[in-house]
């Protein structure tokens, strides 16, 4: 278990932690609390990059040719 501190007013552990204070906490990562003997169990997942052109913006359909019957 690691020593952290709340940095801001925060819920963890079925408690809501007030800014400054200091308790025992086991789990991931967590932005909101500095850890101060050890560092976290489980450390951050990098951002993940998504492709700009995979995403499609909603909107209309796109168009589609039209047969023409007769040529």
């Amino acid at each position: 278990m690691a020593r952290v501190k709340a940095k801001i007013l925060c819920f963890v552990d079925n408690g809501l932690r007030q800014p400054g204070d200091e308790f025992e906490y086991k789990g991931s990562f967590n932005t909101n609390l500095e850890y101060l003997d050890k560092k976290p169990d489980v450390e951050p997942e990098p951002d993940v990059q998504v492709d700009a052109v995979a995403i499609r913006r909603p909107g209309r359909p796109r168009k589609t040719a039209a047969v023409n019957e007769n040529g």
